[in-house]
């Protein structure tokens, strides 16, 4: 009996492994999925409605605000109204986020798009300075970040805009971690005030 036993245990722990695995697998594949379908046309225009309709990214990043525009995502142009941005002692310039090679985000990698919005970092390591909202996005799904990628690489056309260096007293460059130290993550779902159903 206790041989049964054994037998019976050890083949649903193996069951139980088995499963475990394949649910990690299945689900780093589907992340990764949207990271290798960059050109998918469904990634793109939701990418393009989060860019769009929710990221209101050309409220910065776009000073006439329309995908009609030449300069579309092209970032800081001289004469804008409000900008460059004043960010307590730095002076902030809004990027060119096309994917021009030489002056916008061209030569940045798909997972250094990626992790500009989920850790706000640029493409150095450096922490990305307001008033660029990553702390948000860091939250989205990475379908939509994934989705904001491949609109920002594979959606638009490049446009050639080289932006001035963000500057800090001395004309340095601004360090902003400081910004978030204290920025805490979401918490798992449901969080003390939420309910489950």
């Amino acid at each position: 009996m206790k041989s049964k036993w054994r037998i019976l245990s050890s083949f649903l722990f193996l069951v139980v492994f088995i499963s475990v695995v394949s649910l990690g697998v299945t689900q780093a594949n589907s992340r990764n999925d949207f990271a290798r379908d960059l050109t998918n046309p469904r990634l793109i225009q939701r990418g393009r409605y989060i860019v769009t309709a929710l990221g209101n990214c050309a409220g910065c990043h776009s000073p006439n605000k329309s995908p009609d525009d030449p300069e579309w995502l092209a970032g800081y142009l001289p004469g804008t109204p409000g900008q460059p941005f004043q960010v307590g002692e730095f002076q902030i310039y809004p990027s060119n986020i096309t994917p021009d090679r030489k002056t916008g985000i061209g030569s940045w990698t798909p997972q250094e798009v990626f992790n500009s919005l989920r850790h706000g970092r640029d493409k150095d390591g450096k922490t990305i300075c307001p008033p660029m909202p990553w702390a948000y996005y860091r939250d989205q799904s990475d379908r939509d970040n994934w989705a904001i990628v491949a609109y920002l690489k594979e959606g638009i056309k490049p446009i050639r805009n080289q932006i001035p260096e963000n500057t800090a007293p001395g004309g340095m460059r601004p360090d902003c971690a400081p910004l978030f130290q204290n920025l805490q993550p979401l918490p798992d779902y449901p969080a003390a005030n939420e309910t489950n159903g």
